[in-house]
């Protein structure tokens, strides 16, 4: 499979990219660790939002290299359990515009977001 089709595809592959880290019990941050791929960019590829080719085609092959899965199973890639559903989730940003996290702020919230997704992975 091309990576242009992949590149194409790339909501797609985001939503089954994130099926396949959470059927191998993967959290965002381990996955990160283990590809070697930063958590926001891991982010922006699983949103689909990576508008540059050689950048997209750089991160996917870094979980290629670790034979999570490759180009061919990705796009057709069915999720091993059913999916449960979403949890629903309200958030309320009054930020100003200019604001941003500092390192501290957001690796609180990254933790947050793991143990979300690890109460996702258990739920019965």
């Amino acid at each position: 499979m091309s990576i242009e089709l992949l590149f194409e595809n790339r909501k797609t592959v985001g939503r089954k990219l994130w099926l396949v880290i959470k059927d191998n019990g993967y959290t965002k941050s381990s996955f990160s660790k283990l590809t070697g791929i930063s958590r926001p960019t891991l982010n922006k590829l699983i949103d689909g939002d990576i508008n540059n080719l050689a950048t997209f085609e750089n991160h996917l092959q870094k979980i290629f290299d670790k034979q999570i899965i490759n180009a061919d199973k990705l796009l057709k890639y069915s999720p091993k359990y059913q999916e449960k559903e979403e949890t629903k989730l309200a958030l309320s940003d009054n930020a100003p515009n200019e604001h941003s996290r500092n390192s501290r702020a957001q690796k609180m919230f990254d933790i947050l977001e793991d143990i979300v997704h690890l109460c996702e992975l258990y739920q019965t």
